[in-house]
C-alpha cells in the first residue's frame, strides 16, 4: 500500500474518497492506538466514552488535514454530528459500533456524497476491538443517508439516533 500521507483526496467521486478515507483509517488505526495508548487510557480513566472522541480527533487529524488542502468540506466536521449517530453492540458493552457522518462539499459548495464514520469500541475499557471503517455514499439529505444506511445494516435500521435514545433513557431514569 502506498503512503496515503502523498496523495491527495479524489475530488468528484464520493465513493473514491471514500475507499481513499479507509484506506488512511487502516494504514492508521493501529498506529494511533500504540503511540497513543498511555494517554487514551488515561483519558477514558478520568472521562469514560470521552476518550473514544480523543481517539477519532488523532486517527482523523492528517485526513481532516488533507480534505481541506483538497478544497472539501465536511458538514458537520468529521467524524460527523454525534447527537444523530446510532449505535449498538453486544449485550456485555464490550464491542459497540457507532456510526456517524457528514456531508462532503467541494470548494465550489456542490455536495459531493457522505462519508460514513464506523466506529467499534467498548464501554467497559478503552479498546477499539477492531479497525474503525469510512465508505461513502451519494446521498446527502440527512433522512436519505439514514434510510440507505439502514438498507446497509439491519442493526442500524433499528438503532435510535443518539438524541432520541438519551430521551427514552431520561424518561426511563426518572420513572425509576
Amino acid at each position: 500500500m502506498t503512503d496515503d500521507r502523498h496523495r491527495s483526496p479524489l475530488q468528484d467521486d464520493i465513493h473514491a474518497l471514500g475507499r481513499w478515507a479507509d484506506d488512511h483509517l487502516a494504514a492508521h488505526w493501529q498506529e494511533v492506538l500504540d503511540t497513543h495508548r498511555e494517554k487514551l487510557a488515561d483519558a477514558y480513566a478520568r472521562a469514560g466514552d470521552a476518550a473514544y472522541g480523543t481517539y477519532q480527533h488523532l486517527l482523523l487529524r492528517d485526513l481532516k488535514r488533507q480534505l481541506r488542502e483538497a478544497g472539501l468540506v465536511a458538514t458537520p466536521p468529521l467524524p460527523g454530528d454525534f447527537m444523530t449517530s446510532r449505535e449498538w453492540g453486544n449485550a456485555d458493552q464490550t464491542d459497540q459500533e457507532r456510526w456517524m457522518w457528514s456531508t462532503i462539499h467541494a470548494a465550489s459548495g456542490q455536495a459531493l456524497g457522505t462519508l460514513v464514520h464506523v466506529i467499534p469500541h467498548d464501554h467497559t475499557r478503552f479498546h477499539v476491538p477492531r479497525r474503525p471503517e469510512m465508505f461513502g455514499v451519494d446521498e446527502i439529505d440527512r433522512g436519505e443517508v439514514e434510510a440507505v444506511l439502514g438498507t446497509r445494516s439491519d442493526d442500524f435500521a433499528v438503532a435510535l439516533p443518539f438524541h432520541e435514545w438519551y430521551t427514552q433513557y431520561l424518561a426511563g431514569h426518572a420513572e425509576s
